[in-house]
């Protein structure tokens, strides 16, 4: 009996060493494993955070261009409207790869994000819209078919709407382009890099003038 007693008990020790084992395995794995998908959540957060940093800073450093063109050109030319579309392009790319906004953990953030990039489009998609308006109305008035007075008066009047719509416009997409920098450097907290460091070493050139075929699009 007392042998049996100290089998079993040999038995007890081996299974218990077995559990033990078992269940700090179990533990160990489980523990890499949410260490790992920390990691993993982590690395995309960070990517996330760069990838809609250069896009902004992107967007930002082609409407300075425009901006500037405005002062040294006509203010409605056909360089400005090709610039302003040009940052509607760049935008695009953010609207293909929205869903990674949800990689970023801070809700507000992504609010603000989200906002900032929609708060900057829909004014120069207003904006382009309008110019090639007021140029097709310009066009109609300068040329050959003759309107009557009613249909002039009324043309005028749509070309000062438009005139007032743009300039609307294009104070809301400065108001909201003043934005850029702040949430750029809350980014920059996430994303570890330098955005204005960065923009400043690729040295973003602008975009080369129309061909010359499209200077109708002026004014």
């Amino acid at each position: 009996m007392r042998q049996s007693t100290f089998d079993f008990l040999g038995n007890l020790d081996t299974l218990l060493a077995v559990f033990i084992g078992a269940v700090l395995a179990t533990g160990g794995a489980l523990l890499a494993e949410i260490i790992q998908e920390r990691t993993n959540r982590k690395r995309r957060e960070r990517d996330a955070a760069r990838f809609f940093g250069d896009i902004l800073m992107s967007i930002d450093q082609i409407l300075d261009f425009a901006f500037r063109s405005q002062d040294l050109g006509e203010k409605w030319g056909s360089i400005t409207i090709r610039l302003f579309k040009t940052g509607l392009k760049e935008a695009e790319v953010y609207e293909r790869n929205r869903e990674r906004l949800f990689d970023i953990s801070d809700m507000k953030l992504r609010g603000r994000i989200h906002s900032h990039f929609l708060t900057e489009i829909f004014p120069i998609e207003a904006l382009i819209e309008n110019c090639e308006e007021f140029t097709a109305i310009e066009h109609a008035l300068g040329g050959d078919i003759k309107f009557s007075k009613k249909e002039t008066e009324k043309s005028k009047a749509r070309l000062l709407e438009l005139q007032d719509a743009r300039e609307a416009g294009l104070a809301a997409l400065k108001s909201e382009h003043a934005k850029t920098d702040d949430l750029c450097k809350d980014m920059e907290k996430i994303a570890k890099v330098n955005f204005s460091a960065l923009a400043n070493k690729n040295n973003i050139q602008a975009p080369p003038p129309p061909p010359k075929d499209n200077d109708n699009l002026a004014h």
